[in-house]
């Protein structure tokens, strides 16, 4: 994508183990994972997604640096954090087909434990990430607004 810039406005910077979330006001959680997702990182990934989510719900961009792993105490931690989110729209960047298999398997999870609506796209790059993001209402990633729920689809 010619032409596009990335700006950076973390503004809430955790490290929970091996992982950062960095938090975009107003609407993006950012998650830098490396390695196991164990159940506190989890947890804490779960909390920083409730915490940014509004009425329309929760913004992601997951750059997966390495092979990721995640456990059954893991994903259960992570599906328990969820409740209670109307939606996330998670962008995923450098995700081996290893670890797409653990999100779709933590997404379809979420969808029927956590009664969320979960949208998961994988991408190869983060300029291409900002811009799913941004097209589905992340103002963070240069939405002039959220998302328009009036009509059901986003």
């Amino acid at each position: 994508m010619s032409g596009c810039h990335i700006e950076r406005k973390a503004e809430v910077v955790v490290k929970v183990g091996e992982h950062d979330i960095d938090v975009e006001k107003p609407d993006l959680v950012v998650l830098r994972i490396r390695g196991e997702i164990d159940p506190a990182a989890a947890e804490a990934f779960g909390a920083a997604m409730k915490a940014q989510s509004g009425a329309g719900g929760a913004f992601i961009l997951s750059l997966v640096e390495g092979e990721m792993a995640m456990g059954a105490k893991g994903r259960k931690a992570f599906i328990e954090a969820m409740r209670g989110v109307p939606r996330l729209a998670n962008a995923v960047v450098g995700a081996s087909f290893g670890a797409r298999v653990i999100a779709q398997l933590v997404l379809t999870a979420a969808r029927v434990l956590a009664r969320t609506r979960f949208d998961l796209v994988f991408f190869d790059d983060e300029p291409s990430a900002r811009a799913w993001l941004r097209a589905e209402g992340c103002v963070a990633c240069g939405a002039t607004s959220g998302p328009d729920r009036s009509s059901g689809t986003s």
